[in-house]
């Protein structure tokens, strides 16, 4: 799994021309909240327009048990071995 910072990232559609060169099904997209307030609802919608504009809606949403530590290794290796995107909420 490759992490992008939104704000330097590559552009949308090498993102969405990764994702269907993976040989994944549509959907292999997850949210991964930081359990701040409005963080599940802001990925909910996320997924909604990624659905719609590119056929990659979100297949799950996981969540970190607290924003105030960093996501746990594990949890990042079950998401890089289970999806080929992730959406990463990092506000609220």
């Amino acid at each position: 799994m490759r992490i992008v910072d939104p704000t330097s990232g590559i552009a949308p559609s090498e993102t969405v021309a990764v994702a269907a060169s993976s040989g994944s099904p549509a959907g292999a997209l997850c949210g991964l909240s930081n359990s701040k307030p409005g963080a599940h609802d802001l990925l909910e919608a996320i997924g909604r327009r990624l659905a719609d504009d590119h056929g990659l809606g979100p297949h799950g949403l996981e969540a970190k048990p607290s924003a105030a530590v960093g996501a746990d290794p594990a949890l990042l290796d079950h998401l890089a071995a289970r999806y080929r995107l992730a959406v990463v909420a990092i506000g609220d």
